[in-house]
Order: C-alpha cells, then sequence, then structure tokens
C-alpha cells in the first residue's frame, strides 16, 4: 500500500519513539542501570535501517525488523514488569506491516504474536497480574485476535484491489499500444501514396512546362510536404502520449544546430515584412552533449509559431549560456515575436492536445494544434519545462532552460560564424553549374534536407531528399534512377550514413561500388576521415555546409561532361567534341601527364582506380579550384577556424592528384589549426601558399598547353 523504503522510515521512528519512552520510564523508575538494559529495545530499528541501506530485498528486512521487535519488545516489557501490555506494542508493530500490504507476512505475525501473547499468559500469569489483572489481559488479547483477522481482511482487500487497478492499467497500456499501432499503420498507408505523389511532383517538375503548369506542380509538392509534417506530428504525439519516445543524448555542434535552425526559418520568411534577429552568446560552448535531434525541433516549433501569428514587426531568437560549478551548465533560450499575442484565458489552450486559439481568425494557418504540446512534452522529458509571457496585440515570448552537458568547452562565437557563413554563401560566385546532375540528399531532419537542397538549387539542380539510410540503399539497389552523387548524413537514427554506405557498396554491382558517396556531418574532427573512407565514402561535406567545400566537392565528384563552366557571369557550354563523346578526348593524356613535374603520378593514378581519364578529371577539378583566395582571406581576418577547414580541403586535393610534398604541408597547417597555434601558421603560410600556387600553375599549364579550347574547364 505505501512505498517500501516510506513503510521502512515508519516503522523504525515508530518503535524508535515506543523505545525511548520505555528508556525513560526505566530511569526515572528503576536508575541509569535499568535505563541502559531496556535500551537493547533501539537494537531492531539500527539492524533494519542497516539491512535497508545493504539488502534491497524487501521480505528480509521486513523479516528482520518484526521478528527482532517482537523479541526486544518482550524483553523490555519482561525487564520493566509491563508484561501486560505486551498486547499493546505488537499491536503498533501489526499496524505498520499492515501499511505494507504483504498476505504472507501479515499471517506469519499475527501467528507468532498470538502465541507468544498465549504462552505469556500461560507461564508468567503473576507476573502479569502485578501490572494487569488476568481478566483485562484475556480481553486485550481477544481485541488482539480481532484486530488480526480484520487486519488479514484488509490486506486481502488491498491486494485484491491493487490488482484490479493492475489489470485495468495493463488494459489501459494495451489500448495506448493499439491506438499507437494503429497511428503507426495509418500514416504508413498514407506516407505510401504521399510519396509516390511527392516522388511523380519532383519528376513532372524536371520537365519542360509552361508557367501555369508548373505552379500546379509546386502547389502538389507543399501539400504533399504539409501533409507529410502532419503526419509526423501525430506520430510524435503518439509517441510520447504512449510513453515510447527516448530522449538519446549525444555530442552535437551547438553552432551547427543554431545554423540549420536559422537557415529554415530564413528561408520560410521569405517575402515576408518581419524581420528574424537573434541574440546569442558568444560564450556557449562549441561542443555540448544532448538531443540535438529534438533541441531541433523545438526551436523549429516555436520559431514557426512565431512566423505563424506575426504579420510585422520582428521575431527574435535570445540563447544564452549560464555556466555550472561541475563545468556544465544551462541553455536558456527564448523565442520573442510582436505577433497578435495571447490573452491569460487563452493561454492554457496552448499546451492541450490540437488546441489552437481563435481558429476563427485563424483558420487560415495550417497545422494540427501540435506543436506546442509537443514542444512542453519534449523539454519535459529533459527535464525541463515551457514558460510563456504574452500581451494581446504586443507580442509573446515562449522560453525554457536546458541543462546540457560540456564536451569541447572553447566558446562557439556564433554570431560571427553565422554571420560569415550566411554573407559567404549569400556572395559567392558560382563557377560552374550542372543542370542535368541527379543529386540524392539523405538526412533524417527536414531541415538539413532544406537547407542542402536550397544550396544546391544555386548549382542548377534540385537534389532528391530521402529521409533514412535504408531507403537510399533500396533506391540504390533497384537502380531506377542512376544518380551522380549521393549526400549521406553521419547521425541517423535506425541506421547512420557510414553503415548504410557500407550496404550500399555490399550490393556488389558496378553502379553500387563506383557510385561517389560524400559525408554530411558536424563531426568534422581529426580522425572522421579515416572512418569515412573505411566504410567506402569518398569525401565529405562540414556542417554548416560552406558554398565553396560544397562547390568543389560537387565539380569534383559530378561527371564533367554535366558540368556548365560559368565565366563572368556567362554560361560557357563545352565543345561539339565534349558534347558528342561525353569526355575531353582532345587532351592527350600521356602528354598532360609527362608534364606534371614534381607531381607523383602513379600515386595521383592509384587514387583514381588507375584511370587516365579519371585523373585528368581530377586534375581539371583541381585546377579549377581557388581554395587559395579563401585560405588567404581566412588567414587575413585571422579565422583559424575556417583556415583549418581550407587547408583540410587543400590536403585532400593534393593528395588525390599525387601532390604529396604539399599535402604534408598542408596537414600540419591544419594540425596547428586545430592546436590554434597562430605562431606556426604565421611563420610557415607564406611559404606553403607559393608551393601550392606552383602545384595549381603546374596543373594548369600541363592542361591548357596541351588543350587551349578546354581553357574555361580549368577557371
Amino acid at each position: 500500500m505505501l512505498p517500501f523504503s516510506t513503510n521502512i522510515i515508519l516503522c523504525v521512528i515508530e518503535f524508535f519513539s515506543v523505545v525511548l519512552l520505555h528508556v525513560a520510564y526505566a530511569l526515572s523508575q528503576y536508575g541509569p542501570e535499568k535505563a541502559a538494559l531496556i535500551s537493547i529495545g533501539f537494537l531492531p530499528a539500527l539492524l533494519t535501517v542497516l539491512l535497508y541501506r545493504i539488502i534491497r530485498n524487501e521480505m528480509i528486512v521486513i523479516r528482520c525488523f518484526y521478528l527482532t521487535m517482537i523479541i526486544t519488545s518482550y524483553i523490555i516489557s519482561w525487564q520493566l514488569g509491563m508484561l501486560g501490555t505486551l498486547s499493546v506494542i505488537y499491536f503498533a508493530g501489526a499496524l505498520m506491516l499492515a501499511l505494507y500490504a504483504k498476505r504472507s507476512l501479515m499471517l506469519e505475525y499475527a501467528i507468532i504474536t498470538t502465541l507468544a501473547l498465549l504462552l505469556n499468559a500461560i507461564f508468567f500469569r503473576d507476573s502479569i497480574a502485578l501490572t494487569c489483572p488476568t481478566e483485562i489481559y484475556l480481553v486485550y488479547l481477544l481485541i488482539y485476535l480481532f484486530a488480526m483477522v480484520s487486519f488479514q481482511f484488509l490486506v486481502n482487500g488491498v491486494n485484491d484491489y491493487k490488482a484490479k487497478m493492475e489489470e485495468k492499467n495493463e488494459e489501459a497500456q494495451n489500448a495506448l499500444e493499439a491506438k499507437a499501432n494503429f497511428l503507426a499503420n495509418m500514416s504508413h498507408e498514407i506516407r505510401t501514396p504521399m510519396n509516390a505523389i511527392y516522388g511523380m511532383a519532383e519528376l513532372l517538375d524536371q520537365k519542360d512546362f509552361e508557367e501555369e503548369e508548373k505552379e500546379y506542380i509546386d502547389t502538389i509538392r507543399k501539400s504533399s510536404e504539409n501533409l507529410l509534417a502532419i503526419i509526423n506530428e501525430i506520430l510524435d504525439f503518439s509517441k510520447i502520449d504512449s510513453g515510447k519516445m527516448e530522449i538519446n543524448e549525444e555530442d552535437y555542434h551547438f553552432n551547427s544546430l543554431i545554423h540549420d535552425v536559422l537557415s529554415i526559418i530564413e528561408f520560410r520568411m521569405k517575402n515576408r515584412s518581419v524581420k528574424l534577429v537573434y541574440d546569442i552568446a558568444p560564450d556557449i560552448p562549441r561542443v555540448l552533449v544532448g538531443d540535438e535531434v529534438r533541441i531541433r525541433q523545438i526551436l523549429i516549433n516555436l520559431l514557426n509559431n512565431a512566423v505563424n501569428f506575426t504579420r510585422k514587426g520582428h521575431i527574435a531568437l535570445h540563447v544564452h549560456w549560464e555556466p555550472d560549478i561541475d563545468g556544465n551548465g544551462y541553455l536558456h533560450i527564448a523565442v520573442e515575436d510582436t505577433g497578435i499575442g495571447i490573452s491569460e484565458a487563452d493561454m492554457n489552450k496552448l499546451f492541450t492536445a490540437f488546441g489552437q486559439i481563435d481558429t476563427k481568425k485563424n483558420r487560415n494557418v495550417e497545422g494540427t494544434g501540435l506543436g506546442l504540446i509537443i514542444t512542453k512534452r519534449l523539454l519535459n522529458l529533459m527535464g525541463s519545462d515551457i514558460n510563456l509571457k504574452s500581451r494581446v496585440g504586443e507580442g509573446s515570448t515562449f522560453s525554457f532552460v536546458l541543462r546540457q552537458q560540456v564536451k569541447d568547452p572553447r566558446p562557439s562565437n556564433y554570431d560571427s560564424n553565422h554571420d560569415r557563413i550566411t554573407a559567404d554563401n549569400a556572395g559567392y560566385r558560382i563557377t560552374f553549374k550542372a543542370p542535368t546532375a541527379r543529386v540524392m540528399i539523405v538526412d533524417d531532419n527536414k531541415v538539413n534536407l532544406t537547407v542542402a537542397s536550397e544550396l544546391m538549387k544555386r548549382f542548377g539542380f534540385e537534389a532528391v531528399m530521402v529521409e533514412s539510410g535504408m531507403e537510399a540503399i533500396n533506391r540504390v539497389e533497384e537502380h531506377l534512377v542512376e544518380y551522380d552523387i549521393i549526400f549521406m548524413d553521419h547521425m541517423m537514427p535506425v541506421m547512420d550514413g557510414v553503415e548504410a554506405t557500407k550496404h550500399i557498396r555490399a550490393l556488389n554491382t558496378e553502379y553500387a561500388r563506383n557510385i561517389p558517396i560524400i559525408a554530411l556531418t558536424a563531426n568534422a574532427i581529426k580522425g572522421v576521415e579515416r572512418t569515412f573512407k573505411d566504410a567506402g565514402m569518398n569525401d565529405y561535406v562540414a556542417k554548416p555546409i560552406h558554398m565553396n567545400q560544397l562547390s568543389t566537392v560537387l565539380q569534383k565528384w559530378i561527371p564533367l561532361e554535366k558540368q556548365v563552366p560559368i565565366v563572368n557571369g556567362q554560361e560557357v557550354m563545352p565543345s561539339k567534341g565534349m558534347m558528342q563523346t561525353g569526355q575531353l578526348p582532345v587532351i592527350e593524356k600521356d602528354e598532360v601527364i609527362d608534364m606534371l613535374k614534381g607531381i607523383d603520378v602513379e600515386d595521383g593514378l592509384r587514387n583514381c582506380g588507375g584511370s587516365k581519364a579519371v585523373y585528368i578529371k581530377v586534375l581539371t577539378t583541381f585546377a579549377s579550384s581557388n581554395l587559395q583566395v579563401s585560405l588567404q582571406e581566412y588567414f587575413n581576418k585571422g579565422d583559424v577556424e575556417n583556415y583549418t577547414v581550407i587547408a583540410h580541403s587543400i590536403k585532400g586535393a593534393c593528395r588525390n592528384i599525387g601532390a604529396n610534398d604539399v599535402a604534408d604541408q598542408a596537414y600540419e597547417l591544419e594540425c596547428a589549426g586545430k592546436d590554434e597555434d597562430i605562431d606556426f601558421i604565421n611563420k610557415y603560410h607564406q611559404t606553403f601558399c607559393d608551393n601550392y600556387a606552383e602545384v595549381v600553375r603546374t596543373v594548369t599549364r600541363a592542361l591548357i598547353t596541351q588543350n587551349p579550347r578546354n581553357l574555361h574547364a580549368v577557371r
């Protein structure tokens, strides 16, 4: 009936108090020697506490308590000549056992104590008579027997009630399970045709239709996305409601999380007269430990909610850090808007299932009304809660505090990071387009998919978005579409990107073995390259995505015949010979290779599977890259983090063609950047740039000398 720990505490306190009263009585009536002898009664309480600390078997602890209590109570009563009151003490013990509500223990106790009281009446009648007449003692004994029978019925009733409640609880759990299974099955049944509709709309979008038809197709796609988002919300709510939602804490990069969130919200707010502002504290640690997926979901829910109900003014994201004494700390996050606001009477409605306020006014707002309740329950699962301050007509502020562990305490300095990446990506000059390229992006998070997809649209193609590693494997295995490149998210539930890549390579078809697979990862740390390479991945792009790195990877792995160079803002179409053959046949491969002085051509050829044609393509991509400009720019700014990323890219590019000496120098600069060894970078930067520039000139000269008509391919 009561929890075990509570019952033990009550038993110990009660019996300790009884013994204390007897000790006090003995001290006043018989002196300290008798009081010391009576203090043996403290033994059951102390022994019970000790056993409770070291033994987790409840039956042993309770039996030990009541047996020692029976014996010591008898000794105390005998020493004080109070055997007539023994039934009162035993009754108090019975009350404690009745609260524990175990049939077998209650019956044992009743039998043992009743026998003790009967034997007491038979053999110590004269001692009992000194303080209690025999007739009164027998009345006490009858009352005690009646109490024991009553307690037994009480315990039986409690246990029967508990059994019925457990049965009803099991029925309720089964009902919840059935509901969850129904929703899961229904979502699967709905997803199947919806994915087909969405996929067909994507295929139609690649056809040459009139503007009006294009609008129809776009409407189908957007409606499909909205319906799938609603299905996902219902599934999330069902998982939380049935207790199946789990919080998975892993390392994550704070800047990557916030950059993804702001990128998708910025995209949603295009063509709106509402400003998105953010206040991100620079001292937030670079790498935290928490459930990145759920934190991202919470932020997007709150920001989307603000976007839906704000027509003018601004939406603001505030994130601050409160360090703790143990080296970890708290994220203080608030989403503020200047929207319609919420009345005090309507606030509670926001956090109920399917609850939307003033549905007549807001009927144009899409959604299930589950976003905020999901947010609240996710925060509850993470040990937090959501707070709301709002005034009608002035706006609302949703805030919460989330404890996070710290993996890398270096400051993230998000504001400058986001500004730089946003500015770099917005101002990046596209050097080529690949309108016929077929690219697949695999990521379980729609935010990441949308961000990557929007960036790739600038290169003239629209990527196919896939939400799981298993679906990517199926697409490659079926081979209905031949993709030129796959971007694979590293960290995904059920099957991560490394495992999915291994499965694809194990399909053992020429297409599956050779298709370039590029890791998309926020885990751009030392050693990760080896993990990706061992899994069969060809390259990786770090999150948040920089356009220059993305451009380098696309240019390196998308077939050259599908790339259309852009010079001075104009597309330069390939020559007729290139269009017919899809290669660069006019370049004499052996002559080009002979001119690559200072480069380990054999090593470069090995990196390209021994194919001279592939090696020529890689050389062309290498010559057309502009990594030295970016490296110098970050060097001038003192931006060590991005300097390190560019040095890493140059290292990989040089290794691919066999320029191993320069690759080693780039690696040394990369390591210095990771160690923030500014002195080393300052000392060797210029020497490295000169050597790298010489390699680029050597490769460019070899390509152009043999084929001046393909000059545009190396610009």
